[in-house]
């Protein structure tokens, strides 16, 4: 069956089962879908990071949030039968400031899990699945979509972003073949079996073609392209684009590589 760890969800996906001291904003998360209160949760987390454009405080507040979609996959991978109610109704966004650097900690409100069915395994993952994004991540990116504004494909790119790098990251640390197996086939659950519709979309934004490129600082290594541009050159104009972005051309980067700017 598996089972939760919470340490584990703290660290790696910025869930907390603790109501933080010294909070700049904390909302229940089901109150984000009001316009009033995204905007605040916007605006208030755009001014911590000065960031130049409401999209750039968008889709690093999503970036955040792919925490929420990343401990979902998380428990998938852990073959877990029960999995814990990551809906907005049972969570609580609390914005907070660490060395003067913003950050976000989702905190759960209630202990308790949504059983997959084991009559039907593989239907019952991809049902819960789809409700996942068809339910709580979708209506969250639609909103800050008409509010930043930004187009949603750039939103859900974060997300794409965070949990193509998770996977790889699971792989890596898997400890045998039978739970490589088992990662890559819940991965692929979520890139090609979810319909389009969940999220809003016309096509599945985690089925693409994976680009990768020379790792900077490893050799012989690759590492993945971003699905979408993490908009941080909005934040500082002499930062410019990451390493790994997707508007990067191979020249630049190699512009990088020689100069350390990696």
């Amino acid at each position: 069956m598996g089972t939760v760890d919470f340490q584990h969800l703290e660290e790696k996906f910025f869930l907390t089962l603790n109501e933080l001291d010294k909070t700049v904003l904390t909302i229940p998360a089901f109150d984000l879908l009001k316009v009033e209160n995204m905007n605040h949760l916007i605006d208030t987390y755009g001014t911590l990071i000065k960031a130049k454009e409401r999209s750039a405080a968008a889709a690093f507040f999503i970036s955040w949030y792919a925490g929420v979609c990343g401990a979902m996959q998380h428990m998938l991978y852990q073959g877990n039968v029960l999995l814990l109610d990551l809906s907005l109704s049972n969570l609580s966004v609390q914005l907070y400031v660490v060395d003067g650097y913003p950050l976000f900690s989702f905190k759960i409100n209630e202990v308790r899990f949504i059983q997959i069915s084991i009559m039907d395994w593989d239907e019952g993952e991809k049902k819960s699945l789809d409700s996942f994004y068809r339910e709580q991540v979708t209506p969250i990116i639609q909103l800050l979509s008409q509010l930043a504004p930004i187009n949603a494909i750039p939103l859900w790119g974060q997300i794409v972003n965070a949990l193509y790098a998770q996977m790889e990251e699971e792989l890596a640390e898997a400890s045998d073949e039978e739970s490589r197996t088992r990662i890559i086939s819940f991965f692929k659950l979520l890139t090609h079996d979810v319909d389009a519709s969940a999220f809003g979309l016309r096509n599945n934004p985690f089925n693409i073609k994976p680009n990768f490129i020379e790792h900077p600082n490893i050799p012989d290594q690759k590492m993945l392209v971003k699905t979408a541009c993490c908009l941080a050159y909005c934040l500082d104009r002499e930062f410019g684009y990451c390493y790994a972005c997707p508007r990067l051309k191979e020249k630049d980067r190699a512009l990088m590589r020689a100069n350390g700017r990696c």
